[in-house]
């Protein structure tokens, strides 16, 4: 309900509403720095409008529309205007609508201008809800589009054409030469916030620039594959599968930085998955026609026999068993495999089985 006094004097403000925008504009522009940014034709537009609004509600409009303010929160997000500032400005409009109000009344008048100020605030509660809402929309839009921009950008620094090459690496900032990494991490990871990103569905791609003599930064929280340094920003595609290689030589569920070079083996079995499977499964013979548990149990003591440096009483350490249970199981390794852990090529024969297992999860025949 609108009190008495508001159709009224609304309808005297409404015919000044120009008069009134420009005023309102210069305590604005006064009060928030924020908005120094947006031309004064642009903030005196916006003001008259809503003070039309505000104005025409207030005379006996039935609802307060919020059209204008959601429209002008957009354009204010797209801008890079901050929510803060923006809302700060309706609280001025309203603080000076009221005042406007207050100036128009007689001293008798007072009272009853009071009694229904609520309705002033509540709809500025409102105006802000609505402001709030297209601001965080328009927002992600304009986030959305910058990300979408960037990742357009990467991808130019893969491509075979040196004009985009050098038109990509312009726009984001990297040198033409200089050192470069570029890195391949599992989709959930973070890449460090000083590099150039780019997010896929199944993986997150990054180029990192560093000075010449700074060290590798260290970080963690999940898979990471890392290329060798290259100095030509046109390497980047080159590097790139070197870091996805690296990146598929560490074991699912394992958190971890694996720099090409690091995991020979691994990296081979990476690079070509079908012949590693193909071999394993020679290699392993009829260990795979065992039963789940018993297989991952031979498995699991070869892997620590390796990783003990061929220690016998090491490997019983880790296994939590006895020693005459891995010499026992790493019998029936070779039994079954036809492959002695004492000869060194059978040893590498089994060593290569083992990786290519951890890295390609669980097997069956």
């Amino acid at each position: 309900m609108h009190g008495s006094e508001f159709p009224v004097l609304g309808a005297r403000l409404l015919a000044r509403a120009d008069e009134l925008a420009a005023e309102l504009a210069r305590r604005i522009r006064a009060a928030e720095a924020e908005l120094a940014v947006v031309p004064e034709e642009d903030l005196i537009t916006v003001c008259a409008e809503q003070l039309r609004t505000a104005l025409t509600h207030l005379k006996g409009g039935e609802a307060l529309p919020t059209e204008t303010a959601e429209a002008n929160a957009r354009r204010r997000a797209h801008r890079g205007i901050p929510l803060a500032a923006l809302l700060h400005s309706y609280r001025i409009g309203t603080q000076f609508l009221w005042e406007c109000f207050v100036a128009e009344t007689t001293p008798t008048e007072h009272a009853a201008l009071i009694e229904n100020a609520g309705e002033l605030w509540l709809g500025l509660d409102r105006m802000s809800e609505a402001i709030r809402a297209a601001y965080r929309e328009a927002e992600a839009e304009r986030e959305l589009r910058a990300r979408l921009d960037r990742d357009l950008l990467f991808d130019a620094l893969l491509s075979t054409d040196p004009v985009r090459i050098r038109e990509g690496a312009d726009a984001l900032g990297l040198p033409y030469r200089g050192r470069f990494h570029v890195i391949a991490a599992e989709a959930a990871a973070e890449l460090p916030d000083a590099a150039v990103r780019r997010h896929l569905p199944t993986e997150r791609l990054a180029v990192l620039s560093l000075p010449g003599t700074a060290p590798f930064p260290q970080w963690r929280g999940g898979r990471f594959g890392v290329s060798p340094a290259y100095d030509q920003i046109s390497q980047t595609a080159a590097a790139l599968r070197l870091a996805r290689l690296a990146l598929a030589a560490v074991p699912p569920g394992i958190e971890d930085v694996c720099h090409y070079g690091d995991r020979p083996i691994a990296t081979l079995i990476a690079g070509n998955p079908d012949t590693a499977d193909d071999l394993t499964r020679r290699i392993l013979g009829r260990l795979l026609d065992l039963p789940r548990e018993d297989r991952e149990d031979l498995l699991a003591t070869a892997r620590a026999w390796f990783a003990a440096a061929g220690s016998t009483a090491a490997t019983a350490r880790a296994m939590f068993c006895h020693r005459n249970t891995v010499r026992y199981r790493l019998g029936r390794l070779q039994d079954l495999t036809g492959r002695s852990i004492d000869h060194p090529a059978e040893a590498a024969e089994l060593l290569f089985a083992l990786e290519t297992v951890s890295l390609q999860g669980r097997w069956d025949r």
